[in-house]
């Protein structure tokens, strides 16, 4: 009896158990942030970090259609607007578009009108990552020329040139290269890392100095 209670007590405390290893996770990829993206660990006092993290759980997805999208639990209730950057612990997501007070809508990353700045992990080589087409396995890298040295297994990050996105969050590996006749890039096949079929929970990415560099950009 003592251990079907305990069974019973366990499922109706396993939101609140996930709820809680979430929040963790968004905590230790936070140092992660840090440490590997700017090369410092990050000091006890949050007010002096450039990034947060959001945890969120995904309650709505599409992968099959031409433009994708995911609803997720959080809104500007919990500091989520639009524009903001979304990744899980595998690498990128997609981008905020829309946001009400307990909700989100994000434009996936297999979205026609995806355009993410990447680059080549450690060869400095940089491009525009979209996706043409309905395979949620994989999508294409513009804008490398074909005189760059890449590899097939080459890792593809976030370019950090973008206010949504710290530098070298992954996002996939080279998977195929060619150079077509006449064409001065190569065209560039990227296996993402992340399996889109399969997500549930994922961190919003909060950049602090977002709305200060985008002004200035704006001029």
């Amino acid at each position: 009896m003592l251990e079907e209670q305990r069974k019973f007590k366990d499922f109706f405390s396993l939101n609140e158990r996930v709820d809680s290893l979430q929040k963790e996770n968004a905590r230790l990829l936070r140092r992660v942030l840090y440490h590997e993206g700017y090369g410092k660990s990050p000091t006890i006092d949050s007010t002096s970090f450039t990034y947060d993290l959001i945890p969120a759980k995904i309650i709505n997805q599409t992968i099959q259609f031409r433009n994708n999208y995911l609803t997720i639990d959080k809104g500007t209730q919990d500091g989520v607007f639009p524009n903001m950057g979304v990744m899980d612990q595998n690498g990128l997501i997609g981008v905020v578009q829309k946001s009400n007070i307990k909700h989100a809508r994000i434009l996936s990353l297999l979205n026609s009108k995806t355009r993410i700045s990447a680059r080549v992990k450690n060869k400095g080589f940089y491009g525009n990552l979209i996706w043409p087409n309905t395979d949620y396995q994989r999508m294409f890298l513009e804008a490398i020329p074909n005189h760059s040295s890449i590899s097939v297994g080459d890792s593809i990050v976030t370019s950090g040139f973008s206010t949504m996105f710290p530098p070298e969050i992954l996002i996939g590996t080279i998977e195929t290269y060619e150079n077509q006749k006449g064409d001065s890039n190569y065209n560039i096949t990227v296996k993402l890392n992340n399996n889109f079929s399969a997500l549930e929970y994922v961190y919003v990415i909060s950049n602090f100095s977002q709305e200060s560099q985008e002004e200035i950009e704006s001029e």
